[in-house]
């Protein structure tokens, strides 16, 4: 494409855009099959100009603070295949688009039962509540600190039972019909030392 004016790569976005559904679709039919695994996460992208309608200030992923964004929410496979892409304004938080997303999961691709894995940024204890109410969907997630300083306080996770290498199970009546698997990152807790 390095000869081919600007205006042909617009026409080929506009040509994309207006076969989005159908190249989803598509994509979705290949690489998601029920049972399987969705992957999402919610990214964003700085932005120059100001006629976008979606540009607005938000969480800055790329470090860009102060600057107009546009966010991209990404659905891909297990194997981290992208099958959708959806565009929200800059300032769009990131726990309240999954919910649309399974929504187009299950109803425009037809997969009616996934495990949808998500940051904790991305699946809150809201998010969870209403995903419960939806059949045939399972998540991972990692929980928040607040919530593990009351696993400890609660004694249901004991620092002292970490070893380097062990993942072990968490039973706790706050998180019922849940399974809670805990390890230690040394990785994490060495940056949190510093």
């Amino acid at each position: 494409v390095a000869d081919a004016p600007e205006d042909d790569l617009y026409a080929a976005m506009d040509w994309l855009f207006d076969r989005q559904p159908v190249i989803e679709k598509k994509l979705a039919g290949r690489h998601l099959h029920a049972g399987g695994m969705v992957l999402y996460d919610l990214s964003s992208s700085y932005f120059e100009g100001t006629k976008c309608p979606l540009a607005a200030r938000g969480h800055s992923r790329d470090g860009k603070k102060g600057k107009l964004q546009v966010n991209y929410g990404l659905v891909t496979d297990a194997l981290g295949c992208p099958v959708s892409v959806s565009i929200f304004p800059g300032n769009t938080g990131d726990s309240t688009t999954v919910l649309a997303e399974v929504e187009k999961v299950q109803c425009r691709f037809g997969i009616k039962s996934m495990v949808l894995v998500c940051d904790r940024a991305v699946i809150t204890e809201k998010q969870i509540d209403q995903i419960r109410e939806q059949p045939g969907i399972d998540w991972v997630t990692a929980l928040r600190s607040p919530a593990i300083k009351g696993l400890v306080k609660r004694e249901a996770l004991q620092l002292g039972l970490f070893d380097e290498r062990n993942l072990f199970e968490v039973v706790d009546d706050e998180f019922p019909g849940e399974r809670l698997v805990a390890c230690r990152n040394v990785d994490l807790a060495e940056r949190r030392r510093l």
